[in-house]
């Protein structure tokens, strides 16, 4: 996910960009808000710039191997966890076991999230 493919939040892109250009990422970032707010895209679109190997002033490159690991969901620095339910497949259900499905959506609907 690209910045430049997020409508909007354009204090946030700054606030965040700014912060890896100043050297001072934290540790742990929380992106809350409201469904369809965007959270899930601008912390993808965060991640890829941290990771990014050739960053430009204001996105990743979208084209570095970095890059193209976090468009695929697949990097292996990016890492998944959400809600799960116990069914008759999964006695006990891990976000793992349904990360092949989450990526699929994800990428199919990245603004959605």
């Amino acid at each position: 996910m690209l910045f430049n493919e997020i409508i909007g939040q354009e204090k946030v892109k700054e606030k965040l960009i700014s912060t890896v250009k100043d050297g001072r990422i934290s540790h742990a970032q929380i992106f809350l808000g409201n469904e369809g707010s965007g959270n899930l895209a601008i912390a993808l679109a965060y991640a890829q710039y941290v990771s990014c190997s050739n960053r430009k002033e204001k996105d990743s490159c979208g084209q570095c191997p970095s890059c193209k690991k976090y468009q695929k969901l697949i990097h292996p620095d990016l890492h998944f966890v959400f809600p799960v339910v116990r069914n008759k497949n999964f006695k006990k259900p891990v976000s793992n076991d349904f990360l092949k499905e989450w990526r699929e959506i994800t990428i199919e609907n990245p603004l959605k999230n």
